[in-house]
This record gives structure tokens, sequence and C-alpha cells, in this order.
């Protein structure tokens, strides 16, 4: 499985470790369980309800409120961004 970082994603990577939210070790960890798992309890991996984009999924970094929001298509994952759990329901409820 290939694994591709969008700008948007890595753009939010950098603020939330640049505020100190979280820390790049909890966000590799996340992906890294991911590509070895991804049904792990842990992740809580769902596939999101959506009506404009129909391989949309979602992964929870363990231990935190921030998921990570991805496509996937075919063997190729497209990180598309991390937000918190607020954003994340924003971006549901507006799908």
């Amino acid at each position: 499985m290939d694994i591709i970082e969008t700008s948007q994603y890595l753009r939010t990577k950098k603020h939330l470790i640049k505020k100190h939210s979280l820390a790049q070790i909890e966000i590799e960890n996340a992906i890294v369980l991911f590509k070895e798992d991804r049904y792990s309890a842990s992740l809580h991996y769902k596939k999101m309800t959506c009506k404009k984009d129909k391989d949309r999924y979602a992964i929870r970094i363990p231990n935190t409120q921030y998921r990570i929001l991805m496509n996937i298509v075919s063997d190729t994952t497209y990180l598309v961004c991390i937000c918190d759990h607020d954003e994340y329901d924003r971006r549901n409820k507006d799908c």
C-alpha cells in the first residue's frame, strides 16, 4: 500500500507540531499502526458517510482527540489532513 501525504496534510501536521498539540512521534506511530493493521481498535478506522467523496476514511491518533482524514483509492492512501474532533464533525456534516 502506498501512502501519499498531501500538501494540506503536511501543512496541518506542521501546524499542530509547532503548536505542541501533537508530537510527531504520535502521528508517525498512528501511520505505522495503520500500515500494519488498519483495523486495530485503537485507530477507530472507519469509512465516512460522504455524498461528495465515496473514498473518504478516518483514523484516530491513539490517545488524542485528533483524527487523520484520508482518501483510499485502489491501493493508494492519500492523507488529507489532521483535525480535532470539532473540525472532523464539521467536515463530516458538510460532506
